[in-house]
């Protein structure tokens, strides 16, 4: 049953006293606006002292606790303190300067300090925020004002609120960022650094400015012999999806580079991980390998963009791999073959990603051709080349990854090779030339070592080949040793028995060198060394 009350004429209303009026709404609304606007929990902190003082407080102390105190008793530090600079005579705050100070994040003991003195009136606020205790502001009032009142309780634990939910957001975006931050180096890792031989210079601009990471990627991978493969891949998507299955593939590229497999192999066999890692992704690739010491490089691709192979004297050309270019990874066996050209000295090999090139308003060959024309135009440092074809494409949406390469090669005075008969003086033979052509070198110091790891791998070949063994030295940064044979059988380092005659060798290589490998070839196998010159 619904009451009508009405007032008769000239005598008023005779309703009821209402609820009394929530505490300055409007100062209410400007101080939510501007808190809801802080830059970090400490900056939120500040804010809240600024709103505070001198309007309901003459002091106010911010406590926030430390995010990575979960399970711990919890700790807290002061973040921000303002106060009123009162007169002397203890008059109204209002005539003081406030004053807001920063300290430096220190643990404090217990869950709120005790503030306040005789002649002060104290309230402490707690932060809370979705479940969570972030800290708690102390608000105190000299002599000179009246204790706080209800409407200040309300009007301060309004205020409170809407900074912990400040704070509270901004604490989850660091961590977020740290998150990130993480998952981004540990799915693209810097690569490292360019072996003997070639200069290298990239650039990767992720689509994803969150994220800062993407499906492209780029790899420069040492191999034996001091070669390198060059990889630029590139997975279809965007986001932490795409990103994620790019690390998959870019350990599993590095998994099989390291099997010393031709670029043809390895791209086929990606995309047999491909499929069982997601079916229904598609990847483009392009797998290169440069050899320093016979000038050539082997290009395989997987449905990539051409490269570009910028000459010595500045002509630039777009590789026709239509013979070595299959169907991009994820499509089941593409016929992929391994294209081999010339690696002269002071050309470049460029890589790339679509996002350098493809725009939904520009034709995909005209755009391929600028780049092309760019690339043979622009001269100097490959930093700088690489910002020149970066700023010619513009912006976009899609990650974009650059791959540059400058072929130096390996000084022919720094490769002395033999091809030798297998029998059990070559061991001895081989530790003349090696002493010899250290010696031309001007490393003596390090013959000795060499000479020794040499004879042992030499000993081995000659007991297992039929036809001529192969020996070959490289002075880079480091001495680089390698014989092969005619046998397809890996050397494996265990521990001999105390009457076994054999299986001493390699541990004897192992303790000289640096490091020591082998690998199959198409004719055999190859087991090789390094030695580092004595500075």
């Amino acid at each position: 049953m619904a009451v009508d009350v009405a007032a008769e004429p000239g005598q008023g209303s005779r309703l009821p006293p209402g609820p009394p009026r929530p505490p300055d709404l409007a100062f209410l609304r400007a101080a939510t606006v501007r808190l809801t606007g802080a830059h970090g929990p400490a900056g939120a902190a500040r804010l809240l002292c600024e709103e505070l003082v001198p309007r309901l407080a003459d002091t106010a102390r911010v406590y926030l606790s430390d995010p990575e105190g979960e399970g711990r008793p919890p700790r807290h530090h002061p973040v921000a303190v303002r106060t009123v600079a009162a007169p002397g005579d203890g008059g109204a705050p209002e005539t003081g300067a406030p004053e807001t100070e920063a300290h430096p994040a220190g643990p404090g003991p217990g869950p709120f300090p005790a503030t306040g003195g005789a002649g002060t009136r104290t309230l402490a606020v707690p932060l809370e925020a979705c479940g969570r205790r972030l800290g708690g502001a102390i608000l105190t009032r000299g002599p000179g004002r009246p204790p706080f009142d209800d409407s200040a309780v309300l009007l301060a634990g309004q205020l409170t609120a809407v900074a912990a939910l400040a704070v509270h957001h901004a604490q989850v975006e660091l961590s977020h960022a740290a998150i990130t931050d993480v998952v981004r180096q540990s799915l693209r890792p810097e690569p490292p650094p360019p072996p003997p031989g070639v200069e290298i210079a990239h650039r990767y601009r992720p689509g994803d400015r969150r994220m800062l990471v993407g499906g492209d990627w780029f790899d420069v991978i040492p191999l034996s012999g001091c070669r390198v493969a060059l990889v630029v891949g590139d997975v279809m998507g965007h986001g932490l999806q795409a990103a994620a299955l790019m690390a998959q593939l870019r350990t599993s590229v590095q998994t099989l580079a390291a099997l010393e497999l031709p670029p043809d192999q390895v791209l086929r066999s990606l995309d047999d991980i491909a499929r069982r890692l997601a079916g229904e992704s598609i990847t483009t690739c392009l797998y290169a390998v440069y050899d320093p010491v016979v000038r050539r490089c082997g290009i395989a691709s997987a449905g990539h963009l051409p490269p570009i192979l910028v000459h010595r004297d500045g002509r630039a050309e777009l590789l026709g791999l239509e013979a070595s270019t299959g169907l991009p990874i994820g499509l089941g066996r593409p016929p992929i073959e391994t294209t081999e050209i010339a690696a002269d000295d002071d050309s470049m090999l460029i890589l790339y990603t679509d996002g350098l090139v493809e725009r939904r308003d520009h034709d995909i060959d005209n755009r391929l051709e600028r780049l092309r024309a760019t690339a043979g135009a622009a001269g100097g440092p490959l930093e700088k080349l690489c910002d020149v074809l970066l700023d010619r494409a513009g912006g976009t949406d899609d990650d974009v990854t650059l791959l540059v390469a400058r072929f130096r090669g390996i000084p022919s005075e720094h490769v002395a090779g033999w091809f030798l008969e297998p029998h059990s003086r070559t061991p001895g033979q081989v530790r003349a030339l090696v002493r010899r052509t250290l010696q031309d070198w001007g490393l003596s110091g390090i013959s000795w070592r060499v000479e020794l790891a040499a004879g042992e791998l030499v000993a081995n070949a000659c007991r297992h080949a039929t036809r001529l063994i192969s020996v070959r030295l490289v002075l880079t940064d480091v001495v680089l040793f390698e014989v092969g044979d005619d046998d397809h059988r890996l050397p494996v380092l265990r521990s001999p028995g105390e009457l076994d005659e054999q299986g001493r060798g390699l541990h004897i290589v192992a303790d000289l060198a640096e490091r020591w490998g082998s690998t199959r070839v198409a004719g055999g196998k190859t087991v090789w060394f390094t030695v580092q010159p004595s500075p």
